[in-house]
């Protein structure tokens, strides 16, 4: 039986340590060469654009996702409430100045109504039709007394608002009258309006609102307000008639107003002396619109209440001139009474002042168809005071007027016999004729 044997070690010569280092430095020069070639294939560092160019290849999903989610809250917003809130502001921005129109009195209950206005938009805009509700801002609930409507159009820039001619449906008389009452006496007189006007802006809508309140220039009860003619009529006409003649009524407002016939009471002082009706009271923009007239004069009471009626008139006859107070009574148009304007001048005394010499002047040549006589004597005998109206005269001509004006052609009888037999006629008939009311 064989005996094994003991493995011995093998012993490491020196030559092979040495070949297993050269091997290990060998494979350590080629490890360092290779990194230098990898630095040299990666080349320069990338930039920023490329940089997220690259982080968004590999996250656009992300991205994509985030943007849809941010547009579907962005986007909502956007239209039902940035661009409505934009709109709303150049509405309310607007001043909608009312640059003319023309205002028709109808009936009781209807009016027409035309406005030209402006708006004026930093972006093209459509607007549909719209209507606006008038109504005074100091009235305490909301009450509109009418209705205007204005048609849908484009609007860019400074756009001309044309409102044409509508017969307008009265919703609230006393409002209605309250307006009128402003319009008349103020020099400037506001009105207020409101709305839900529909805005496009492209194909984008927008529902806003308007409530604004507007101004325009009023009457200034008829400030310039005057008798520029007056004749009398003896006898009478067949409408029983004995005055009639010509009145300019200024319209200082903006718009072209058409009140139909106005009846109005004529006084002086508390002294009620007559009766006029100024016919087709159509008012154009501006300081001259001559109407005709015609009335009763009360002769008889006014002799009545000389006193009273000279006492009234003592601070205008020292300006050389006399006083005639106006106070409408009735207006009517188309046949039909106009409440709304008839309430406001029943309430409002309009005076208007007449030169002393125009109105014996125009007096004495309607009666006689000219003439050089003495009016004075010839009224004075009839109203019994001739010494007044001849101091009346003499004051007169210490004015710039009179002085154009010699004594004689008022205060001397002419010396042609046919003027003075005209004028003792002209006596003899205005006393008969008052005292036919003793």
């Amino acid at each position: 039986m064989a005996t094994p044997t003991a493995a011995t070690p093998t012993a490491t010569t020196p030559t092979a340590t040495a070949a297993r280092g050269d091997a290990a430095d060998d494979a350590q020069s080629q490890a360092s060469s290779a990194d230098h070639i990898n630095d040299k294939a990666a080349g320069p560092p990338l930039t920023k654009r490329q940089k997220i160019r690259r982080h968004c290849g590999r996250f656009w999903l992300w991205y994509l996702v985030a943007t849809i989610i941010f547009l579907a809250i962005f986007l909502p917003i956007l239209f039902k409430v940035i661009i409505p809130a934009i709109v709303q502001a150049i509405i309310n921005g607007q001043d909608l100045p009312i640059q003319g129109g023309r205002l028709d009195c109808i009936s009781e209950s209807q009016v027409k109504i035309a406005i030209n206005t402006l708006l004026s938009t930093p972006l093209p805009a459509r607007i549909d039709n719209l209507t606006l509700n008038l109504y005074n801002k100091e009235t305490s609930p909301y009450a509109p007394f009418a209705n205007i409507t204005i048609a849908g159009q484009k609007i860019k820039g400074d756009t001309k608002i044309t409102v044409p001619s509508q017969l307008v449906i009265v919703q609230n008389e006393p409002e209605l009258t309250t307006w009128f009452g402003k319009v008349i006496d103020s020099e400037k007189v506001d009105v207020s309006v409101k709305g839900r006007p529909t805005v496009f802006l492209g194909k984008l809508r927008s529902d806003v609102k308007l409530d604004k309140t507007l101004s325009m220039p009023g009457l200034k009860r008829f400030a310039g307000w005057g008798i520029k003619e007056l004749k009398m009529m003896l006898p009478p006409d067949k409408n029983g008639n004995n005055i009639k003649g010509t009145i300019n009524v200024p319209n200082t407002s903006v718009l072209t107003l058409n009140f139909g016939n106005i009846t109005f009471d004529l006084s002086s002082g508390k002294v009620r002396l007559g009766q006029i009706i100024v016919y087709n009271l159509f008012l154009n923009v501006g300081s001259s619109n001559t109407l005709n007239f015609d009335g009763k004069l009360d002769l008889p009471h006014l002799v009545k209440n000389v006193g009273p009626v000279l006492r009234s008139q003592t601070e205008a006859l020292n300006r050389g001139q006399v006083e005639l107070n106006f106070t409408g009574t009735t207006v009517v148009a188309n046949g039909q009474k106009i409440p709304y304007i008839e309430n406001v001048l029943n309430k409002r005394q309009l005076t208007t002042s007449m030169s002393v010499i125009t109105l014996l002047s125009d007096v004495a040549s309607s009666l006689l168809g000219g003439g050089s006589a003495s009016i004075v004597d010839v009224l004075g005998e009839v109203v019994g005071n001739k010494t007044f109206l001849q101091h009346v005269m003499d004051h007169y001509g210490d004015t710039q007027m009179a002085k154009n004006l010699t004594e004689s052609s008022f205060t001397k009888r002419a010396p042609d016999p046919k003027d003075a037999i005209m004028w003792n006629m002209l006596k003899m008939g205005l006393a008969m004729k008052l005292n036919q009311g003793k």
